[in-house]
């Protein structure tokens, strides 16, 4: 049995992870961890000082002794994770307050594929626009949109698929279905 380097394999994650943010609809990709890209992304994410809640099937307990993260309820949780693409999660996350707007939720939703709603991006990190495809529905590209209209305050989301494609939408970024 070979020996596993979570320290490289989260150092690699975390820079996908950063760089999908930084240039929302690119298509980055995980390297899984317990063959798993969704328990990869918990592991770089969560640590002592933070909270998460998970709705799904995943086996987070190895995470949860990894990490020390704390589970919370969603209204409450630093980092919302989901089997699949839930509104109702996405309405009770957190969005920070103006003195401290880096107090909110980020979303990490597992999908199928990247492929299912054609939109257009702007905002930072997007040269003028970006037509990419969301894997979600038009309701949830709308509430997200509401959710983040005041910035500084907002959600940051990720969607990744179950062979490791990771896209990230920042609080920033605006979406306008096509």
């Amino acid at each position: 049995m070979s020996a596993i380097d979570i320290e490289e394999i989260n150092r690699e994650n975390f820079k996908s992870l950063k760089e999908a943010l930084t240039y929302p609809g690119s298509i980055k990709t995980l390297e899984p961890l317990f063959g798993s890209p969704f328990l990869a992304t918990a592991s770089v994410l969560l640590f002592n000082e933070v909270s998460f809640y998970y709705s799904g099937s995943e086996d987070m307990e190895s995470i949860e002794v990894i990490t020390n993260a704390q589970s919370a309820s969603p209204k409450e949780a630093d980092y919302i994770f989901s089997d699949t693409i839930d509104e109702a999660l996405l309405e009770e996350a957190k969005v920070g307050n103006y003195l401290s707007p880096d107090f909110s939720a980020t979303l990490l939703f597992k999908c199928d594929s990247l492929d299912v709603t054609e939109v257009e991006l702007s905002g930072p990190g997007i040269d003028k626009s970006k037509k990419v495809t969301l894997p979600c529905s038009q309701t949830f590209i709308e509430k997200l949109m509401e959710k983040n209209s005041d910035y500084p305050l907002g959600v940051e989301v990720f969607f990744i698929s179950k062979s490791g494609e990771l896209m990230g939408i920042s609080r920033t970024t605006k979406i306008k279905a096509l």
